[in-house]
């Protein structure tokens, strides 16, 4: 076994680590009773109540080349 090898199995060991940890965000941490767009912080009343409204987009310039 050349010293490669176990270079390469560590970088594809964290490369697999990055990638659950990744999935378990995005699909696996909301708790079993919170709404679909709850991340389970406990405090989704008071971030969307108190959230002020953010200013429309402008609209795309009219100009042609």
């Amino acid at each position: 076994m050349t010293w490669q090898e176990p270079v390469a199995a560590l970088i594809v060991g964290l490369a697999v680590v990055s990638l659950y940890r990744h999935f378990r965000g995005l699909f696996g941490s909301a708790k079993a009773d919170a709404q679909a767009s709850c991340h389970g912080c406990d405090n989704c009343d008071s971030d969307t109540a108190d959230a002020p409204t953010p200013p429309p987009f402008p609209p795309p310039p009219t100009r042609t080349h």
